[in-house]
């Protein structure tokens, strides 16, 4: 059975566009991330950093010295907050005008792909990424300044998930 993931539209800054990524009748993966750490928890120091990344980010504009590395393989995909946290929230850079947020959650290993949670999210943007980058190359996705045109509809076999 295929399962439909949606890139939409999540927030508009100064200088970048944020998306976010939704499974059919599902809440958006990030939105996922912050219902995990509501108001009062432990980790509202760390939402706090990583909203205050969004802003800035939104004001300066998505550039890479304002990620982290965090991929096993050459793509896109980066995570929040830079500084030292407790929470990561892992996000496809497409330009310096759009970005794409994903889910995230507690960093309590070395790296992400020790921690079975935050390596199946980094795995299915990484899947997500190919398939976009794909549809760049084939003008089925455009970028013009901070917006994504075209087909943001995604389809993954249970497997991929």
């Amino acid at each position: 059975m295929n399962r439909t993931i949606s890139i939409e539209l999540f927030e508009e800054h100064e200088r970048v566009n944020f998306y976010t990524l939704r499974f059919d009748g599902e809440e958006t993966e990030i939105d996922k991330f912050l219902d995990c750490f509501p108001e009062g928890c432990p980790y509202d120091e760390d939402i706090d950093v990583i909203i205050k990344w969004i802003d800035k980010i939104g004001e300066k504009g998505a550039l890479p010295r304002y990620f982290r590395p965090e991929s096993k393989q050459h793509d896109d995909i980066y995570a929040i907050p830079i500084e030292t946290s407790n929470l990561r929230v892992y996000v496809i850079r497409i330009s310096d005008d759009i970005v794409i947020l994903g889910n995230g959650g507690i960093k309590s290993t070395p790296t992400y792909n020790e921690d079975p949670q935050l390596n199946a999210i980094v795995e299915l943007l990484q899947k997500i990424n190919k398939y976009l980058n794909s549809r760049l190359r084939n003008s089925k996705i455009t970028c013009y300044q901070k917006t994504l045109y075209g087909e943001l509809n995604f389809y993954l076999k249970d497997q991929e998930q």
